[in-house]
C-alpha cells in the first residue's frame, strides 16, 4: 500500500513496527518515475543511501553500514580497517577513506594523506564489485529494506549528487549515476528471485 501524507505513512509503519508487520505502507513513486534518494526524494527513499544505518555482516565483520564496509575495503591494512570500522559516522567513514588527496576538501581527514602507499593499486578495477557486494548484503540481510526496495518496482533509482559523477549524476545531471544502476541491478535480482 502507498500513502502520500509522510507522518501518517511514518505512524503507520511505526504500529507496524510494534506488531512485527514492518513497513505496512510505502511512499509513492514519484510522478516522473525517478526516484532520487539523495536529494530530492531523501525523506521518502533515504534508505537507498549507503549512509542509511543497516548492518551487514561480510567475511565475519558486521559493519554499521554500506559506507563503513565500502570506504574500508580501499586498503588491506588492518590497522586503517579497525579505524574505519570504528569511525563515529559514515560521513567520517567517508572522510577517512577519501583518496583524491590532492583535490578534495577533505584530504585533511584522510587516511591516505600521509599514507598513499596503502591505497589499494587496484582499487579502481575493483570499487564497483566492492559496491555491489556492499548492497546486496544490506538487502538480503535486511529484509525490512529489501521490501522497501521492491516497492519501488521499475522506477529509476538515481543518486542526484551534485558533487559524485561518478556514483552520482553530478552538477551537470550527465553523470554514471553507479550507485543508481547497483540498486537497480539487486533489485531485479530480486524480481527475478520472487
Amino acid at each position: 500500500m502507498y500513502i502520500h501524507n509522510t507522518m501518517v505513512r511514518r505512524i503507520i509503519n511505526w504500529i507496524g513496527k510494534v506488531i512485527g508487520k514492518y513497513p505496512l505502507v510505502y511512499a509513492p513513486i514519484p510522478s516522473d518515475s525517478n526516484i532520487m534518494f539523495s536529494r530530492r526524494d531523501r525523506d521518502n527513499f533515504g534508505f537507498l543511501s549507503n549512509f542509511y544505518p543497516s548492518k551487514i555482516q561480510i567475511n565475519e565483520a558486521v559493519w554499521p553500514d554500506v559506507e563503513h564496509y565500502y570506504q574500508s575495503e580501499k586498503s588491506t591494512d588492518a590497522e586503517y580497517h579497525a579505524v574505519v570500522m570504528n569511525a563515529s559516522s559514515p560521513g567520517k567513514a567517508k572522510r577517512l577513506g577519501d583518496s583524491r588527496i590532492e583535490s578534495s576538501k577533505m584530504a585533511k581527514q584522510s587516511w591516505f594523506r600521509k599514507r598513499p602507499d596503502l591505497l589499494r593499486t587496484d582499487w579502481n578495477e575493483i570499487k564497483l564489485l566492492v559496491m555491489k557486494r556492499a548492497i546486496w548484503a544490506k538487502f538480503t540481510q535486511n529484509q525490512d529494506l529489501r521490501k522497501m526496495i521492491l516497492a519501488t518496482k521499475e522506477a529509476i533509482l538515481i543518486e542526484d549528487s551534485q558533487t559524485d559523477s561518478f556514483w552520482g549524476w553530478g552538477r551537470d545531471k550527465n553523470g554514471e549515476n553507479n550507485l543508481g544502476k547497483l540498486l537497480m541491478e539487486v533489485r531485479n535480482g530480486f524480481h527475478k528471485k520472487s
